[in-house]
């Protein structure tokens, strides 16, 4: 079955990007920045409005297909998402990536039917459908390269490190240490780039992110068989 399925899911990826790509511009907005040298760059900054019940169902379903396809594709040796030198890859990682700095914070019947922040990025629902983190830590998982690891480790570190508020510092720790413990030790070469940012996160005002960054250097040094305090440093 699943060398009939992936092959048919090839023809449908364009129109599930799209869903991916609308469901950001429902949740996100971006706007242009100036930046060094006069250089124009593009921020995502949280939409104002509710999105409709609609939109979060779809996105869910989007989410759940993709999660339970990548672990088929990974089972299978991950030559589906790696094709192409990797376009598949970041064809998904890109708009599934920006959902973590969605806005799910909404009062009154609007938002009675939606999920939560959480539950819609870390997956943490009685519902059936898909969640960010598990769909990113699925694409690790069938990628199983680092050169395509990296881009979804920078992603991830955007997250956990560069954000305002706390609930996407947390999802993107939650992410990270759930790719960690699905990869193991083989994600132990991409340690280097997370140590600044995990060092700056021990010292986080929220306690539940400093909890996480701790979590995350406990399990890389149970990984690498070695303490990390000289590194932290």
């Amino acid at each position: 079955l699943r060398s009939l399925f992936l092959p048919c899911l090839s023809s449908a990826i364009d129109d599930l990007t799209l869903e991916l790509e609308h469901g950001v511009q429902m949740l996100c907005k971006t706007r242009t920045e100036k930046g060094d040298a006069g250089r124009k760059k593009r921020k995502l900054i949280v939409n104002e409005g509710p999105p409709y019940p609609g939109c979060m169902r779809v996105l869910g379903q989007v989410l759940l297909l993709l999660e339970r396809s990548l672990r088929a594709d990974g089972r299978a040796g991950g030559d589906w998402i790696r094709t192409e030198e990797g376009k598949r890859f970041h064809t998904i990682l890109d708009p599934v990536a920006k959902l973590f700095h969605c806005n799910l914070q909404f009062d009154g019947a609007d938002g009675e039917n939606l999920p939560t922040y959480k539950g819609f990025v870390e997956g943490t629902t009685e519902k059936d459908d898909g969640n960010v983190i598990g769909c990113l830590t699925a694409l690790a998982l069938a990628a199983g390269d680092e050169q395509l690891w990296k881009p979804l480790n920078h992603a991830v570190l955007e997250a956990a490190g560069r954000d305002g508020r706390s609930e996407v510092r947390r999802a993107g720790l939650v992410c990270l240490l759930a790719v960690m413990k699905s990869l193991g030790e083989e994600y132990m070469v991409l340690l280097p780039e997370c140590l600044p940012t995990l060092s700056e996160l021990l010292e986080d005002t929220n306690e539940e992110v400093a909890g996480l960054a701790r979590d995350i250097i406990t399990l890389a040094e149970d990984l690498l068989g070695e303490s990390l305090e000289e590194s932290l440093r």
